[in-house]
Formats: structure tokens, sequence, C-alpha cells
């Protein structure tokens, strides 16, 4: 199968995982278009980060697992998956009232030995992280699931650790799981104590995960495409 296909792109404000889920409430027409046709299809389409009108190359396919509302004047709230990440090699911007379509490769992660120590202290992080925060409202991880070569707990825990979408994105584009737990061990380290000390749970749970954080540069496949839209 060919590393490189064309498929419809929805610009976003968000960052999309693998496996992970979101919400959205859909009312453009050309993205009702979009929605319709993927439901219909039962088939993906891309979702990328826009940040201060630029387009980041490296997004995630998505699946609309549910349509929660159609709505009486047309607009949608629907559930969506995350499922492979890509980065876009060309962005075909058409009228405003049209669908953007991009070509892209798949990003892979790059072979690499899993350090089973750095997964399981992050994951460790992350369940405390759950417990103070979530209080119940999310499972903990189980360790002896997650800690194997075919996982990625990284995205995992990315969702609801409260990184800000620059920070999601940054995570998105490292083609490294031990280089992104890294990252989250770093963070997880340094919120867990504000998370007890200030007393940040309800701002964290308010904000779907979203709390001000830590400082990093883009990944090494995070190029910014001058933005089409």
């Amino acid at each position: 199968m060919s590393n490189r296909v064309r498929i419809p792109v929805f610009p976003l404000g968000v960052v999309l995982f693998p496996e992970s889920r979101i919400p959205l409430h859909i009312f453009e027409d050309r993205y009702k278009r979009l929605i319709d046709e993927a439901v219909k299809e039962k088939s993906s389409f891309g979702i990328n980060y826009v940040e201060e009108d630029r387009l980041h190359a490296v997004g995630c396919s998505a699946r609309v697992i549910e349509v929660t509302e159609r709505h009486p004047d047309g607009e949608l709230d629907i559930v969506t998956e995350g499922e492979r990440r890509y980065e876009v090699l060309e962005f075909e911007q058409n009228g405003p009232d049209q669908i953007s379509f991009a070509t892209v490769r798949w990003l892979d992660d790059e072979p690499e030995v899993r350090d089973t120590e750095l997964t399981g202290e992050t994951i460790e992080l992350f369940n405390e992280l759950a417990e103070i925060a979530y209080k119940g409202v999310i499972d903990p991880l189980d360790e002896a699931v997650w800690n194997a070569e075919d996982r990625f707990p990284s995205f995992k825990i990315a969702q609801k650790s409260g990184l800000e979408a620059p920070q999601r994105q940054a995570l998105l584009s490292v083609t490294s799981e031990n280089e992104r737990l890294t990252m989250l061990h770093k963070f997880l380290t340094q919120l867990l104590p504000k998370v007890k000390e200030f007393e940040t749970t309800q701002t964290l749970i308010r904000n779907d995960g979203y709390i001000v954080t830590w400082n990093k540069t883009s990944g090494p496949n995070d190029n910014d495409l001058p933005n089409p839209l």
C-alpha cells in the first residue's frame, strides 16, 4: 500500500491523538458535507491543528464514531476518534465554501527498544494525576496492558494530562514513544505538585485536560505550512 494518500482535511483549533476521542459541533456547510460523506461511506478525514493562522503539517486521521445530535438547522454534534498520524505534503485550498484536501504521507515511529522503566513511571504519575484531578471520572491505566511494545501510552496519557494545544501538537509530531514519554514524565513531575498546592483540579476538568504548562519546541516533523485558509 502506498504511503501517500489524498484525504479531505478539517483544520481545527484542537489536536487529535490516535485512539483518542473528541466531540465536535459542526456548523459550516462544507464541513457538514464532509461529515455526512464520512458517515455514509464510513471513511476517514484529516484533522490538522491551526495555530495563529498557521496550519501544522502533522495531523491525525479521524473517523466519526457517533452522531450524537442532528439539529433542525442541519448542524451536527459528533464524536470523532483518532486513527493514524500523517504529514501534509501538499495542501489544496479550494473556494471558501469548498472542502480542503491534502496529499499526505503516513507517519510512524522510528524503530526503538521501549524503555519499560520510563513507561511504568510515567503511567504511575498519570494515574496519580487521574486520582487527584478526576476522582474516578477516568480510569487509571493498567501498566500490564499499556507497558507493551505494541501500545502507545503517551497518546492516552497526553489526552488528559493538562497539555495546551501547542504542546499536544509538539507531542503528536515526535516519532519516538520513548521521547514522548520523557516529555510527559517531565511535565507530570512538574504538574503534580501544582495540582496539589494550588487546587487546579476544577480548571483541569472544565477544560477537558488543558492546563498552562511547559515550554517545548516543536518535534522534528512538526513543519509549519503557510496558512491556506
